[in-house]
């Protein structure tokens, strides 16, 4: 928007989630409530020292009733990315954010993300990357850290267009045992 240093951001999913909580099968569909945020680049990558970009964001309850919030969710990650060479990237990410849970209430949930991003073709890239989610003041049976392992790709159509396709597991007892999305990403 004003350069490489700022970008805003507005992104829409789609949800269908099958899932058994505290041993009962659950399933929710719809659209999920819109996601507002902003990134601004603070530091570029000088040789240790990683480029800095913190993203104050929140969701809005705009999503179908099966699965929105019903209330604004905001929260702040905070990314770091280091170009290791010309093929290979490393991106570290920790968020805190307001999110709903099972019984539609609102808790912290701290999140710790780590990327491996390798550049296959000019417009292919591949990654790797390991999530995970820490409930803070959440409460119920349900509740406790979620691990997930995920790859996928990304394929740039153009510079400023792009789609993607990712799969996971489940790293731990209370997380989903695969997750998989597709999605595309447009910059102006």
């Amino acid at each position: 928007m004003f350069a490489e240093w700022f970008e805003f951001r507005i992104g829409q999913n789609f949800v269908n989630v099958q899932q058994t909580v505290a041993g009962m099968p659950t399933s929710a569909s719809g659209a999920q409530d819109l996601y507002l945020g902003a990134k601004v680049a603070l530091t570029e990558q000088q040789q240790l020292l990683p480029t800095i970009a913190p993203i104050p964001q929140m969701n809005v309850p705009t999503g179908s009733s099966a699965v929105t919030a019903g209330r604004v969710l905001p929260g702040l990650n905070v990314d770091c990315s280091w170009e290791v060479d010309e093929d290979f990237s490393i991106e570290l990410l920790v968020a805190a954010n307001r999110v709903r849970d099972d019984a539609r209430n609102s808790h912290v949930e701290v999140a710790i993300g780590l990327t491996g991003a390798f550049q296959l073709t000019p417009k292919l890239e591949a990654f790797i990357e390991w999530d995970t989610f820490y409930p803070v003041g959440a409460t119920g049976p349900s509740t406790g850290p979620l691990s997930y392992g995920v790859g996928g790709f990304v394929y740039f159509v153009t510079r400023n267009f792009a789609v993607d396709i990712r799969a996971g597991v489940g790293l731990n007892e209370r997380s989903n045992d695969f997750l998989a999305g597709v999605g595309f990403a447009v910059r102006y």
